[in-house]
């Protein structure tokens, strides 16, 4: 008899087992399910977030801005340079600071003692949406300028797909600069 006896306990603790399992995966089976249909009535009441923006008609706008900053009157010809001004949106409607009809920060220079000129150069961005009336600090990038002169240095908002702000008789920042090469 004394052999039967681990049997008998094996079989009685595979039956144990056996029951436990199957008792904990019809558990599982019977949990109700959450019903995620909104009550009756209320469809329309879910809200769905888009950003939107007002039309604008921008040919017709009242445009207008404020930039302050100083322009050194030495800038190197072999590397990025970065002219900090602060720029306020005096206009009538907000200024985007990405996707279509943005406003960015440009520059042109114009060459006193050489001929050289460029209108149209890189862009900064804003470093957010401005309000009328909100003022933003940007770095602006100015790399473009590669021979060694002296230049008139203008730095012009452009509302992207439409225009400079100094075409709408909006002055840009401006200064004499003496670009020259910095890796001497």
């Amino acid at each position: 008899m004394k052999s039967k006896i681990p049997i008998i306990i094996f079989l009685i603790s595979a039956v144990i087992s056996i029951f436990l399992i199957s008792s904990s995966c019809s558990t599982a089976a019977a949990v109700d399910k959450i019903d995620v249909t909104p009550p009756p009535g209320t469809e329309g009441d879910v809200e769905e977030i888009e950003e939107v923006y007002d039309t604008v008609d921008y040919e017709n706008v009242d445009i207008s801005a404020e930039l302050t900053g100083y322009i050194p009157s030495f800038l190197c010809t072999d590397s990025d340079n970065y002219i900090k001004i602060e720029i306020t949106n005096t206009s009538d409607f907000t200024w985007r600071a990405g996707g279509e009809n943005r406003v960015r920060i440009s520059y042109h220079y114009y060459g006193q003692d050489i001929d050289n000129n460029q209108y149209e150069n890189n862009r900064t961005p804003l470093p957010d949406n401005l309000e009328p009336g909100e003022s933003a600090f940007v770095e602006v990038l100015i790399n473009a300028v590669t021979e060694e002169g002296i230049y008139i240095l203008q730095i012009d908002p452009v509302l992207e797909g439409y225009y400079y702000f100094s075409q709408k008789d909006i002055t840009p920042l401006q200064g004499k600069v003496h670009f020259y090469s910095c890796d001497n």
